[in-house]
């Protein structure tokens, strides 16, 4: 059986901002964070391919967001603890030089 996924109550306003694909990746994102939570231990180097260490922690980034998050065995939980977007803007001068 799967941990399952507890995202902090602060957070809740942010996930309903989120355009729905984007709510929908990140969910599927963490389920699969979850089932494979069940067989690897937290500090297994394999944790790599979905998420990268991040102090005590791990962090991920999936459809434009970053995803802070910590897995707790003893409780067969993974709990999001902060979620933040990701925006990247290009500048570009008005007029190119001549």
């Amino acid at each position: 059986m799967p941990f399952t996924i507890r995202i902090d109550k602060p957070l809740t306003p942010l996930l309903e901002e989120l355009p729905s694909p984007v709510r929908v990746s990140l969910q599927a994102h963490l389920q699969r964070i979850a089932e494979v939570a069940e067989y690897l231990p937290p500090m297994d180097p394999r944790w790599t391919e979905l998420a990268q260490r991040d102090g005590d922690g791990l962090r991920t980034y999936v459809a434009g967001c970053c995803v802070r998050l910590h897995l707790l065995p003893d409780r067969r939980q993974v709990r999001v603890e902060q979620i933040g977007r990701v925006r990247v803007s290009l500048c570009l001068p008005t007029a190119l030089p001549v």
